[in-house]
C-alpha cells in the first residue's frame, strides 16, 4: 500500500514539473500564441535586393575497377538417421 501512496505522489509531481516546464518555455495549453509568430521576418536588405545568382558545378569520377565478384560455396554435413529423432519415412 506504500508503494501505491509513493508511486502517486511521484506520478503527480512529474506532471506537475512538466507543467511548470512547458508553461516557462511558452507551450502550456492555455496561453495563445501571437499571430505574427507563424510567418517570417524580412529584413531590409532582404527586401530590395535581388536573389544571389546560383552556379552549379558538375563533379565527374572515374569509376574505380569492376567490382569483384565473391561466391560463397557452403558445405551442409548431412544428417544422421535417428539424431533428433524426428525423422520420418518421407525425410
Amino acid at each position: 500500500m506504500v508503494q501505491r501512496i509513493a508511486l502517486l505522489a511521484a506520478s503527480l509531481t512529474a506532471a506537475l514539473v512538466l507543467a511548470a516546464g512547458l508553461a516557462l518555455a511558452g507551450l502550456a495549453p492555455g496561453i495563445p500564441v501571437p499571430a505574427a509568430a507563424d510567418q517570417p521576418v524580412a529584413t531590409t536588405a532582404d527586401a530590395g535586393s535581388p536573389a544571389p545568382a546560383i552556379q552549379v558545378d558538375t563533379i565527374y569520377v572515374t569509376p574505380t575497377g569492376a567490382p569483384v565478384e565473391v561466391t560463397v560455396h557452403k558445405v551442409v554435413t548431412a544428417a544422421r538417421q535417428g539424431d533428433d529423432g524426428e525423422q520420418g519415412e518421407n525425410d
